[in-house]
């Protein structure tokens, strides 16, 4: 059977995965789906907090409830809790009664925020947060494309965000016009659990506003730098000597469910000069980028990616040179399965999990004796600490 990465292989729970943007995150709980569960996000007395979506007493949503200072109220029975996932009261059980030694909310490993977005990581992750330099130099401006849902599974469209050999076909009316079909070589460079990817080319770059009056050409050198750290955190930073100017794109994924992907793209420029216009006209144009592969990466028949042959069978899919970064994507994703256990044993053990959990009447990765699987894990570093 082929190996594939999916939207819902419980490996990826190894990782930082974004769930919201921080604007979405405000006064009460905010209900989120990553890896097929459902998930709770909530600011208690400012503190960002990450909870498996139910409630330990009778498995109601504590998306449905409300946020009281420093904890969060369920909706059902009124059980409260506080960050750590500890429930401080029970009303039913009436003032001074101890609560159940198993009452307890089912926390993540880590929740933070960095690059205006809300993370999760459920179990301790193989690698950090990607970074983002631009975000902190003076004279790039920033906007965010509406964040958008896909069909496509998030290591799919990751694999095509690191592509360039489908510029000239997918994108002829955008960024791939007049592109030469042929992709040079070029370097893929390890970067702790993920890689950097380093190439020159010529390419159109219509958004050059000297190029309509004929001060510069259409077709321009361009020096790319993808950063890629797993699972599915992305960046590019687009040089173009001949026009002096610098673009970065930060891509970053949500696995949601098993047919559905949620895509956050931040542009971040340097030629824009604060103009507002500008600033939306860039945003218009870097959606119609990701339409024309959303249009495309939906029509595929994959329930994940491949992640190539192990030994006994040829891998699905046949790759040649210019597919050196897409080769690099599956070997890290290959690894994050093997680290933490193959994807098929992994996947039946959590089903496994999941129904045992059901029948006990706890949440998946609780426990017997109520503890959850973040107890297990190392403290987290300031950065991973909640808020």
């Amino acid at each position: 059977m082929p190996r594939r990465l999916r939207n819902t292989t419980s490996a990826l729970r190894h990782g930082w995965h974004p769930v919201a943007r921080s604007a979405e995150v405000r006064d009460e709980p905010v209900a989120v789906r990553l890896l097929g569960q459902p998930w709770v996000l909530a600011r208690l007395d400012g503190t960002l907090a990450a909870f498996a979506d139910r409630c330990p007493h009778r498995l109601a949503p504590l998306s449905a409830g409300r946020v009281d200072g420093q904890e969060i109220v369920c909706a059902y029975h009124g059980w409260r809790f506080v960050v750590s996932g500890e429930c401080t009261a029970v009303p039913a059980l009436g003032a001074g009664v101890p609560t159940p030694r198993r009452a307890r909310a089912v926390a993540a490993w880590g929740v933070t925020e960095r690059h205006g977005l809300v993370w999760i990581a459920p179990a301790e992750p193989v690698a950090d947060l990607i970074e983002l330099p631009e975000a902190d130099q003076a004279g790039f401006d920033s906007v965010w494309l509406t964040p958008v849902r896909s069909s496509a599974p998030a290591a799919l469209l990751a694999d095509n965000f690191l592509d360039t050999a489908h510029f000239p076909f997918v994108h002829a009316a955008t960024i791939g016009a007049g592109e030469d079909t042929v992709v040079p070589p070029y370097r893929v460079t390890p970067d702790g659990a993920g890689f950097t990817v380093r190439m020159e080319q010529e390419v159109a770059n219509p958004e050059d506003p000297l190029v309509g009056s004929g001060e510069h050409p259409l077709i321009q050198r361009r020096w790319s730098t993808y950063g890629y750290q797993p699972p599915f955190m992305l960046r590019l930073r687009l040089e173009y000597p001949d026009a002096a100017t610098t673009n970065t794109i930060l891509f970053c994924l949500q696995p949601e469910d098993e047919r559905s992907t949620r895509i956050y793209t931040r542009l971040l420029r340097d030629d824009l000069g604060g103009d507002e216009t500008r600033i939306a006209q860039a945003a218009r144009f870097e959606q119609a980028v990701l339409d024309e592969d959303l249009a495309l990466q939906e029509r595929f028949d994959l329930d994940g990616l491949p992640l190539g042959g192990d030994g006994s069978q040829p891998g699905e899919e046949v790759s040649i040179r210019a597919d050196a970064a897409g080769v690099a994507l599956r070997r890290a994703l290959a690894a994050l399965v093997d680290t933490v256990g193959g994807a098929d044993g992994a996947d039946r053990a959590d089903r496994a999990d999941t129904r045992a959990s059901d029948a006990a009447g706890r949440p998946p990765g609780e426990h017997p004796g109520g503890r959850s699987e973040p107890e297990f894990r190392r403290p987290l570093s300031r950065d991973q600490r909640p808020g």
